[in-house]
């Protein structure tokens, strides 16, 4: 290759991300704090999914569950950034058309891409491609790309996305005519949190998180993510080549949404009103009856009353943490076998309280992940004081 066109390569020791990485604890309240907000819209997603006949509106409510989806995963990667350089992010993978994934991404940039009047052009094999993968990190990983390019690439401008297979491999380009890439910054592009680039030139700072993320993610799934340029103003391409394995098995339905729970007397303790009123109007649809709290205390008095075969509780509410606010629901009388669902925004709590809930589920959890967890609850059985 030329020196006018170079490609960029990983320079990034783990001991130079750990220095520029933010503080743990910083990352930590603020996956807690996202992950609040993002419950009540998937919740209301999914409840408009249910009423909703009309394909353009239903398209539209597909594309908010895709995002939330991608926003929670993000989310995750943020906190735990530093876990990626170590493999430590598991994928959930299923055999999945690449079309499917490719065409999905560009949804969810389309708006950007019109705004600042670009064309794009695709070019996909006529035939299927069937990717064993994670298909929510592939879109993912593919929407940065598109995000990218549509940032880079000037009004009018053109991006290109391109997928074939070469050999055992399945190779996808994403490629505009935008203001290309400094060969100075090619090799360490990917790397996270770069402070290295010059001060004030926010452009290329927002790089930074993305393109590590993606490029960990292609790793993690066996390939490679390499970007080109032949300098400022000659474009850039960016190339994602993945092993093409036999497929895996399908995946089993999110939610097992035809599951129909046996109808249950169910508490939900969250001090976030949104998340516990769209989950409640959601598990009414089910048949069963709800009855909502905003604290521990308030948890607590209801259910002597109340009596719920299923108690769903948020962990950090305001008063009574929801670890002790469980155990004390099941030292009143008749709650011994009180059925308790954790939802947290805390994705280690299972690991530090083993054995204390029956179900743990990190928000925003799947409202159909719900139902299907109350719909496997035992037959109620007094369990030993």
């Amino acid at each position: 290759m030329s020196d006018a066109k170079r490609m960029s390569e990983p320079t990034e020791s783990a001991a130079a991300a750990a220095r520029t990485e933010p503080p743990a604890e910083f990352l930590a309240v603020l996956a807690h704090e996202l992950r609040n907000p993002l419950s009540p819209i998937r919740n209301g997603a999914v409840l408009l999914r249910s009423l909703c006949n009309d394909p353009r509106q239903l398209q539209v409510i597909e594309m908010i569950s895709r995002n939330v989806v991608t926003l929670t995963r993000m989310l995750d990667d943020l906190l735990g950034v530093a876990r990626l350089h170590r493999g430590r992010v598991c994928l959930e993978k299923q055999s999945v058309d690449v079309g499917r994934l490719v065409h999905n991404a560009l949804e969810n940039v389309q708006s950007a891409i019109d705004a600042r009047r670009q064309s794009v052009v695709v070019a996909l094999p006529a035939e299927n491609i069937s990717l064993s993968c994670d298909p929510v990190r592939i879109e993912q990983i593919v929407q940065i790309l598109l995000d990218n390019a549509n940032q880079y690439t000037p009004d009018g401008g053109v991006l290109s996305v391109k997928a074939e297979v070469r050999g055992s491999q399945l190779v996808l380009e994403v490629a505009d005519n935008g203001s290309g890439i400094d060969p100075a910054l090619l090799p360490r592009l990917f790397n996270v949190f770069d402070q290295s680039r010059p001060r004030g030139d926010w452009l290329q700072a927002r790089l930074g998180l993305g393109l590590a993320i993606a490029r960990n993610l292609v790793e993690l799934h066996g390939g490679t993510l390499s970007a080109e340029s032949a300098g400022l103003g000659c474009g850039s391409r960016f190339t994602i080549r993945l092993p093409i394995a036999p497929p895996a098995a399908p995946a089993l339905p999110a939610g097992a949404a035809d599951e129909r729970p046996r109808p249950a007397r169910i508490l939900i303790v969250d001090d976030f009103e949104d998340i516990a009123g769209s989950l409640a109007q959601y598990l009414r649809a089910y048949g069963h009856t709800i009855i909502t709290a905003a604290s521990g205390r308030e948890g607590l008095r209801l259910a002597r009353e109340f009596q719920p075969e299923v108690a769903i509780l948020d962990i950090g509410l305001p008063d009574i943490a929801g670890v002790e606010l469980a155990r004390r629901l099941r030292k009143l009388t008749g709650l011994a076998s009180v059925y308790l669902i954790a939802v947290t925004a805390h994705d280690e709590f299972s690991n530090r309280n083993p054995g204390l809930f029956d179900v743990y589920l990190i928000k925003p959890a799947d409202p159909s992940l719900i139902a299907a967890a109350v719909a496997r609850r035992p037959e109620r059985a007094e369990r030993p004081q």
